[in-house]
């Protein structure tokens, strides 16, 4: 697989049926001085008299190839076919667009440009989704889309749907997707997440409002279904334990990747050592997950102590180890004496002296009134005691890891 940086790209139309727009969407393409590749996906309309008019008038200009499926195979396999006649060609990047008038082929520049600067990444236009005449279906659709490829990936995507992209061509090659029709395009984006593969977003125009009505192929009922079919095989697979080819540096791993790697990376106590040994900011994190965790020791939420430290790891991007070592500080024998040290903090606060053992006496206020105030009591002074151990904590372990830092 030819990982070069240099981009040699193609253009790649697939098409099915949009004759009425076609011939306009290809003189446009064709002026922006690129090799062009068009799949005929079994088209019946008049497309095939205009693909040959467009191979006629070629005079010199950049190869222009078309590729005919015998019967309409779906847009997945119309872009594999120019996928792989892009790599027998030599091409090491593929621009695919669509040829129902919707996008800007003026706008490859801008594609290619993101992809000449991160040659390895997988280049995705970002349509805005505030433009006019936006379908408000599509907009649901298109933030389910994003959220799935987010959960199974680990990587922020703004447009999953969107067809308007540049594709190392090595990429294509060497994830195995198995979507088909629409779903394809989607599914690349968690593979190639999953992989550790950058994917850059470029902002990018879309016309809804084209000559005689937009041409859809979309089947709403089966295609939704394959979509979540697709999804949950996707989930399935990023939960199992076995590893997928990775292209990220060893040195640099991005934090995309199958939920399962994205788990083991969250939790791994090396990544924390190497980040305090090599990192101030590092150094300072981990003493505030410490803290965070000292502080979370501190409340009166005994059972949820785990839960709440990695949660709060996770919401704040601090590893979880120091937050959970740190929450662990309420078992005993230690958690009793915070109880009690919290329960004294608070009856001080609220009444300017420190509580006698006679304070807890039910027998004199009753039972109900004794719990609500040694409640209360609680509460607040565990707010104030954990500021101030998570505070010590901090200051004491920032000091201490200063000692830890490599030293060239």
């Amino acid at each position: 697989m030819n990982r070069s940086s240099s981009v040699h790209p193609v253009v790649i139309a697939p098409t099915y049926n949009n004759g009425r727009m076609l011939e306009e969407v290809l003189r446009r393409i064709s002026d922006q001085g690129l090799p062009v590749m068009v799949v005929d996906d079994g088209c019946t309309d008049e497309t095939p008299g205009i693909l040959q008019k467009w191979l006629a008038e070629q005079n010199g200009s950049p190869a222009r190839t078309v590729f005919t499926h015998a019967s309409n195979r779906g847009k997945a396999d119309a872009l594999r076919t120019g996928f792989a006649e892009a790599a027998k060609l030599g091409y090491t990047h593929a621009v695919t667009i669509d040829t129902d008038g919707q996008l800007d082929p003026s706008q490859i520049s801008d594609l290619l440009a993101a992809a000449r600067q991160h040659p390895a990444a997988l280049v995705v236009g970002d349509r805005d989704s505030a433009a006019p005449g936006y379908p408000q279906k599509s907009i649901v659709g298109r933030k389910i889309s994003n959220l799935a490829v987010s959960w199974e990936s680990g990587a922020k995507i703004s447009d999953s749907q969107c067809g308007y992209r540049v594709y190392p061509i090595f990429l294509t090659q060497m994830l195995e997707c198995r979507a088909d029709r629409y779903g394809f395009e989607t599914e690349i984006l968690t593979r190639a997440a999953w992989a550790g593969a950058e994917i850059r977003h470029v902002p990018v125009h879309c016309n809804y409002d084209v000559p005689g009505g937009r041409v859809s192929h979309l089947r709403p009922g089966r295609d939704t279904l394959r979509g979540i079919a697709m999804h949950l095989g996707l989930i399935f697979r990023s939960f199992m334990p076995w590893g997928v080819q990775r292209i990220d540096p060893a040195d640099h791993p991005r934090e995309t990747g199958t939920i399962w790697r994205r788990l083991l990376q969250w939790i791994n106590p090396m990544r924390a050592w190497r980040q305090v040994r090599n990192e101030p900011q590092g150094r300072s994190r981990f003493a505030t997950a410490l803290a965070l965790g000292v502080f979370i020791a501190n409340l009166p939420t005994y059972g949820l102590q785990t839960v709440m430290a990695l949660y709060l790891a996770r919401r704040f991007r601090l590893h979880p180890v120091p937050v959970v070592v740190g929450a662990h500080l309420s078992t005993p024998p230690v958690g009793p004496l915070l109880i009690v040290a919290a329960i004294a903090m608070g009856h001080f606060m609220l009444h300017g002296d420190w509580p006698t053992l006679a304070y807890f006496n039910p027998s004199v206020n009753g039972y109900a009134a004794a719990l609500r105030a040694v409640i209360g009591e609680w509460i607040l002074g565990s707010l104030v005691l954990g500021a101030l151990l998570a505070a010590a904590t901090y200051l004491v372990t920032r000091a201490c890891l200063h000692f830890t830092a490599r030293t060239n």
